[in-house]
């Protein structure tokens, strides 16, 4: 992993989270510095436990009270996190470049049709039965990580092209299609595994975060708008609220180098493959 030194002196987005940081973290190659056993730097963490936080705040949508809100308050959730991230590495992101990388389905914003019964009565049963919904907390938390951290992966990535001005609407469709087929192969699974016990451990918590969320939510104008406004205040406090898990699965992924890595790999030749195929 290569690092980035920013002066503290420049406006930072995840700067006003109240987490701050003062090294950016930069996922490539090693996890630390060029040699594979190399520990990682300790002032880059903070950065990586911000990434750390979209991740919980996208398992926290399954027990949202509303089933058929649960794959938009994911894209209100990664929509955010895109921008965020989007700006702390100087992408220059358009709002429908935000969108390509962070909508639901194949990235067109096209949202899932209403779930089945079966699928109503399971997430009936994930309240007040939190055995039922850790798979699916766990399954949300490593997606939204993985489409967080393999975006920051692209940005380091010389092959992607994804700086301005060389990016095009194509390059980022790519990187979203890379993206999701990477997450697609299972190569998110072994964090999944990671994530699901310490999520396990914390179901009270997780509800009131996800009535937390639900509130902010319902707040947005507008029919079937679902979003996170900016100045809402909902980020700082559902970082209040969640920050002793978020700490938790921090420390256990940032320790986990052999899956991150993997992810990296995977991502990169899925990248490759889609810049051969493009017309």
């Amino acid at each position: 992993m290569a690092f980035e030194k920013r002066p503290g002196d420049v406006d930072d987005p995840l700067e006003a989270t109240g987490i701050g940081r003062s090294i950016e973290l930069r996922p490539g190659g090693q996890l630390g510095g060029a040699e594979p056993l190399e520990p990682p730097v300790a002032a880059d963490f903070p950065a990586f436990r911000r990434l750390i936080f979209f991740s919980v705040l996208g398992g926290v949508c399954p027990l949202l009270p509303d089933a058929v809100g649960e794959g938009s308050a994911v894209e209100a959730v990664c929509t955010r996190m895109v921008a965020e991230l989007g700006a702390s590495r100087d992408l220059a992101l358009a709002p429908d470049e935000v969108q390509i990388l962070a909508a639901g389905g194949n990235g067109d914003g096209a949202h899932a049709s209403r779930p089945s019964p079966r699928a109503w009565l399971q997430h009936l049963l994930r309240r007040p039965f939190p055995r039922f919904a850790v798979q699916d907390e766990a399954r949300r938390s490593a997606e939204v990580f993985g489409r967080g951290y393999l975006l920051l992966h692209a940005a380091g990535l010389e092959m992607a092209d994804f700086h301005p001005p060389d990016r095009t609407e194509a390059i980022v469709r790519q990187v979203r299609a890379a993206v999701d087929e990477t997450l697609r192969s299972g190569d998110d699974r072994p964090l999944e595994s990671t994530i699901a016990p310490l999520l396990r451990r914390s179901a009270s918590l997780l509800r009131r975060a996800a009535d937390l969320l639900a509130g902010f939510l319902r707040r947005v104008p507008g029919p079937g708008v679902r979003g996170i406004s900016p100045g809402s205040g909902a980020l700082a406090a559902e970082s209040e609220l969640l920050a002793g898990l978020v700490d938790q699965i921090a420390a256990a992924l940032w320790n986990d180098r052999e899956a991150l890595a993997g992810l990296e790999k995977s991502f990169e030749t899925e990248l490759a493959r889609q810049r051969r195929i493009a017309p």
